[in-house]
């Protein structure tokens, strides 16, 4: 299965030789690095090579770096991430000490090379990063590999058993798999695995160690109306939300919604289904200072803000969950005493969402009626959002020290 693999990714390379060619000759899209051909390493000794692909992966390694240099100062630490975007992320959150550099493509010969040029001692992958060549290159030059803060989701669950026989060799090698819940423990073992840890996430210990979250500054008309957040909704929950803000505006319920979308592309969709329902509207990116009446919507249309709308929120509702996504991470909101709302999908995060819900400071809605109810009732009732903010941060704190547990793991026999 591994050679068929192999075939596929040369054929797949072949074909695709005129586009890399011409990203090449664009620049700034790290041919030369995915190739194996980055800057050799200055130093000697340990060093450990991690491999992260998105901006969340990296907030990770925010805590794990440093939490192994307290107890290790003679070990080294490169990072190299999937996209431009992610390095260039990466070059924010980590200092020089830290190398950084493009995952080198899928073919031996690039890993190889980049293992050559840095010699690193370990690679530690984090969450679902399993590329076979190149932990099965890693392997056969004497690296130690390991999974951090490892998941596996149903859907991703069937198609890795569908391949198992290209997985399970590379599943078979880790030195210790570390993983968040139980279930993702079992679905790995079911697939071959060994050496399993169940830690929890470390996504809480960093939701809740944040502390540079940028609060927008927005003038409303009358500030003691509830500010509702509906963070990363995707197609199909904007129907429902802007059902919700007629409404809403119909029964001059005291509510001022901001809705931001997953994804920049939808911002049009939903500013023509505003403008059917007639209702009123201000992108984020034409605000200046004005106050934003009790009849118009915020819509946020930059990325990176969500965050720190959270901030201003008294309601938070986590989007991709009244659709069949799965749900996105309510840690973030919970983390800064929200009261939040989600929809039944949360398959992703269902070790979050269901201790939120035994908290009190969640609760889940089907549809525009159950968001309008819970309007209704804390409108009349301020201080039952300040109980749910308060709930839903404890059950964060709760679950909190997956990441010096994962450290330990990393570095059990070390000391």
């Amino acid at each position: 299965m591994l050679v068929i693999y192999r075939i596929l990714l040369i054929l797949i390379v072949i074909i695709g030789a005129p586009f890399f060619l011409l990203k090449a000759l664009a620049g700034r899209h790290g041919i030369r690095e995915r190739l194996g051909y980055i800057n050799k390493r200055n130093s000697s000794g340990r060093l450990f090579w991690f491999h992260a692909a998105s901006v969340g992966e990296l907030k990770i390694l925010a805590l794990i770096i440093p939490g192994i240099k307290a107890e290790f100062n003679d070990i080294d630490f490169a990072v190299s991430t999937t996209t431009v975007t992610g390095r260039s992320m990466a070059e924010q959150i980590f200092d020089e000490s830290v190398m950084l550099f493009l995952q080198p493509i899928e073919i031996k010969s690039a890993i190889r090379r980049t293992i050559n040029r840095i010699k690193p001692e370990r690679l530690i992958v984090v969450e679902t990063e399993l590329w076979p060549l190149m932990l099965t290159a890693a392997v056969e030059e004497g690296l130690k590999t390991y999974l951090i803060n490892g998941r596996m989701s149903r859907k991703s669950f069937r198609l890795y058993r569908l391949f198992r026989p290209l997985f399970l060799p590379v599943l078979r090698n880790f030195e210790r798999l570390i993983v968040q819940t139980d279930k993702d423990g079992r679905r790995f073992e079911k697939l071959g695995a060994k050496n399993i840890s169940v830690v929890g996430n470390v996504k809480y210990d960093q939701a809740l160690g944040e502390k540079d979250i940028s609060i927008p500054q927005v003038e409303f008309e009358n500030p003691d109306n509830v500010k509702f957040v509906a963070g990363s909704i995707r197609k199909g929950e904007d129907d429902i939300f802007i059902k919700a803000i007629a409404e809403a505006d119909d029964k001059n319920l005291p509510c001022r919604f901001i809705l931001v979308p997953r994804h920049m592309k939808d911002v049009d969709g939903i500013c023509a289904k505003m403008n059917m329902a007639s209702i009123n509207y201000i992108l984020w990116s034409d605000y200046e200072e004005q106050s934003i009446d009790n009849k118009t919507v915020l819509i946020v249309n930059t990325m990176g803000e969500l965050p720190g709308f959270y901030g201003i929120a008294d309601i938070a509702f986590v989007g991709g969950s009244l659709v069949p996504i799965g749900g996105h991470d309510p840690v973030e909101p919970a983390s800064q005493g929200k009261a939040v709302l989600f929809g039944p999908y949360m398959e992703n995060a269902v070790e979050a969402a269901t201790a939120l819900l035994s908290s009190g400071g969640a609760m889940e809605v089907r549809c525009s009626n159950d968001i309008l109810d819970f309007i209704q009732r804390v409108s009349e009732d301020r201080d039952t959002l300040k109980v749910m903010g308060k709930s839903c941060r404890n059950a964060v704190k709760m679950l909190t020290g997956a990441s010096d547990r994962t450290v330990e793991l990393l570095m059990k026999g070390d000391n």
